[in-house]
């Protein structure tokens, strides 16, 4: 029965998605855009924090919340867009930075160079169009949580999932002739032209691939939210929850809280989309971002259940 709701979830998601892709991205955005990112941002605090010394923990604290104000600043209307974006950019490489010495006694200074590099000179020639970019690749990342946590058999099997719900239904929906027929969102959402631009870069609004490309991006919206939910919670726990930063609540309360605040962020989704949006792009970007060191570090040669008191000595 798991197997066929799961199988259900995922097709018709993404027939959803292909038919109506502001539909499918605003009702998953309203519903668990916010509890995910609380989901998500306890299971990499009891996972990842035993590997982090706690000068690099707090570091990358002080990047997030430059990040945070950076889109505070929005809200307020402070200074231009570009501005914004590029700022936000910097204090982006700054989170790879500040865990570059870590990085490189693990020999994963390459990839940290690679990654950090592809964001400097996105800084410099398309800012808008790389934080697009990322807001993109983003929905992808709960593939890397799953194969940092996973081992041998379950691994690959888990993978090979994953190139078939993160891959191959994403392809066949920007493949697939245009079959978007619902442009007009529900109730305080507007059209698919106010929010294209979330997901499709600059260059290729205006083409008729910029449609499909929304609505795969649609569609691993909804993947990403379903497996930060209901799967990564199920992998969660263990020895390195004790070493977490913050003093989450147990799972029964926990539950509570993110049902009780997704709830208030539907209300307000439902009252006025573009603000609430607003407002939920703050916490969004914390997850977002943390998840690039995060995913460096689980690439990291690190021992899985080290302590942040052996790593750091």
């Amino acid at each position: 029965m798991r197997l066929l709701a799961a199988v259900a979830l995922v097709l018709g998601s993404a027939a959803a998605a292909a038919i109506a892709p502001i539909w499918t991205y605003a009702i998953s955005l309203a519903l668990f855009g916010l509890p995910h990112v609380l989901v998500e941002l306890r299971y990499v605090d009891e996972r990842f924090a035993a590997r982090m010394p706690r000068n690099l923990i707090l570091g990358l604290g002080v990047g997030l919340a430059g990040i945070v104000l950076m889109r505070a600043f929005g809200l307020l209307g402070a200074g231009t867009s570009d501005e914004r974006i590029t700022l936000e950019l910097v204090l982006g490489v700054s989170l790879i930075a500040v865990a570059f010495p870590l990085l490189r006694r693990a020999k994963t200074s390459p990839l940290a160079i690679a990654v950090g590099g592809g964001l400097l000179l996105g800084i410099i020639y398309a800012p808008i169009a790389t934080l697009v970019t990322m807001a993109l690749l983003h929905n992808l990342t709960p593939v890397g949580f799953l194969a940092e946590r996973l081992q041998g058999a379950e691994r690959r099997r888990a993978m090979a999932l994953c190139a078939i719900v993160f891959g191959v239904i994403p392809a066949a929906i920007l493949i697939l002739p245009a079959s978007v027929t619902m442009l007009t969102g529900p109730l305080t959402v507007g059209h698919l032209d106010d929010h294209i631009s979330t997901f499709v870069p600059p260059a290729l609004l205006g083409t008729t691939f910029a449609d499909r490309l929304f609505a795969a991006a649609a569609f691993l919206q909804c993947m990403h939210y379903a497996v930060v939910m209901h799967v990564l919670p199920r992998l969660s726990g263990g020895t390195e929850a004790t070493s977490a930063v913050v003093p989450w609540p147990k799972q029964r309360l926990f539950t509570a809280v993110v049902v009780a605040v997704g709830l208030l962020m539907t209300i307000g989704f439902i009252a006025n989309f573009r603000s609430a949006r607003s407002v939920y792009s703050m916490f969004a970007a914390v997850h977002a971002w943390i998840e690039i060191p995060v995913l460096l570090i689980a690439c990291a040669v690190l021992p899985r259940h080290a302590t942040s008191q052996t790593i750091a000595t």
